[in-house]
C-alpha cells in the first residue's frame, strides 16, 4: 500500500496520467460509433466509456496513441509508464472501471524507490525532464 511522501506523490501521478490515457482512448472510441450510440453516452465520463463499448485487442493501440506523452514530457520513468499501459490496456479489453486499489497494486509491483521521478533528477542534465515551450 502507499505509505511514504514519495509513493503518494507518484500514485497521484500515476493516478492522473492514467486517467487520462482512458480518457483519450474513451473520446477515440465514441467517435468511432453513430450518433445513435453517442447519444445515450453523453453524460458518461469519457474516462468510463469503455465499459459501455466493447474494445478489441487490435484496437488498443489505435485508443491510446500519443496517450503518454504528457507523462513523458513531464519526465516519468519508461518503467512507469510502461506499467501503467499495460494497466490501461487491461481495463479497456476487459470492460473493467478504473479503481484506484487496483492501481496501487500495479504501482506495488515497481521499484519506486529505485525510480528517478521528476523531482529527484537534478536541473540541467537529460534525466531533468521539464515540458517543452
Amino acid at each position: 500500500m502507499i505509505q511514504s511522501p514519495r509513493e503518494t506523490v507518484a500514485a497521484a501521478m500515476a493516478e492522473m496520467a492514467v486517467l487520462r490515457a482512458l480518457q483519450v482512448a474513451g473520446r477515440r472510441l465514441l467517435a468511432r460509433r453513430s450518433r445513435a450510440v453517442r447519444g445515450p453516452l453523453r453524460t458518461v465520463p469519457p474516462w468510463e466509456l469503455h465499459v459501455h463499448l466493447p474494445v478489441g485487442d487490435t484496437d488498443l493501440a489505435l485508443l491510446l496513441r500519443d496517450a503518454w506523452v504528457i507523462p513523458e514530457a513531464v519526465g516519468l520513468p519508461s518503467t512507469m509508464i510502461e506499467a501503467l499501459d499495460q494497466h490501461v490496456r487491461i481495463l479497456l479489453a476487459a470492460g473493467l472501471g478504473y479503481r484506484r486499489d487496483d492501481l496501487f497494486k500495479t504501482l506495488s509491483r515497481l521499484p519506486l524507490e529505485q525510480l528517478v521521478l521528476p523531482w529527484d533528477a537534478p536541473a540541467g542534465t537529460d534525466k531533468a525532464h521539464v515540458p517543452s515551450k
